[in-house]
């Protein structure tokens, strides 16, 4: 009888624990169309999450405008946040959420993409990721995001802290997230 309440015992546990972990990663938009826009001087970034068809995974879109007029348009991106280079012709936007899966964006005043990277594609030094929502790589409360491209200040990029409080090169890290994912892939079983 005693293994029996034990047995018991260690299922409701392990039920309970698989339904918290299943909640702690769940979520759900409010079904409608929301809009974040971020100006810099003449230009203006719209982040558009339209959630009107689908609350689980919802339309992204970025619009970017110079003077008005739309100089592109992408879809399926998003970030967090978004930082303009000194002279706001370079857009950098960060995220440490799985949906849409965005991790880095960066591009120009003129809607040109220099660099894209993806969670899962990219698979970054994560401080915690979640089975799908949370993938923090950077540190979102005091990113600290430079741009020098000049090199004025040490070896040209773009510098940001990383979750663990590390000042990386964008580029390197973006680099060095793909081979991660590449090693990840390869020594997988089949």
């Amino acid at each position: 009888m005693h293994a029996i309440n034990l047995s018991k015992n260690i299922v409701a546990a392990a039920l309970c624990l698989a339904s918290s972990i299943a909640y702690a990663d769940s979520w759900k938009y409010p079904p409608v169309a929301t809009d974040r826009t971020f100006d810099f001087g003449a230009t203006r970034v719209v982040l558009t999450t339209d959630a009107r068809k689908n609350q689980k995974l919802p339309d992204f879109r970025v619009r970017v405008l110079r003077d008005g007029k739309e100089q592109a348009l992408f879809s399926g991106v998003a970030f967090d946040e978004l930082y303009a280079s000194p002279d706001k012709e370079l857009f950098l936007g960060l995220s440490n959420s799985g949906i849409p899966g965005t991790a880095v964006v960066l591009f120009s005043s003129k809607g040109r993409i220099g660099l894209l990277a993806n969670h899962g594609l990219a698979e970054f030094d994560y401080c915690s990721k979640s089975v799908t929502l949370e993938r923090v790589w950077y540190n979102e409360k005091s990113p600290e995001v430079r741009f020098d491209l000049d090199g004025k200040n040490g070896a040209p990029g773009i510098y940001l802290q990383d979750c663990k409080g590390r000042t990386v090169e964008l580029l390197r890290t973006v680099q060095n997230a793909y081979a991660r994912a590449a090693e990840q892939s390869a020594s997988a079983p089949r």
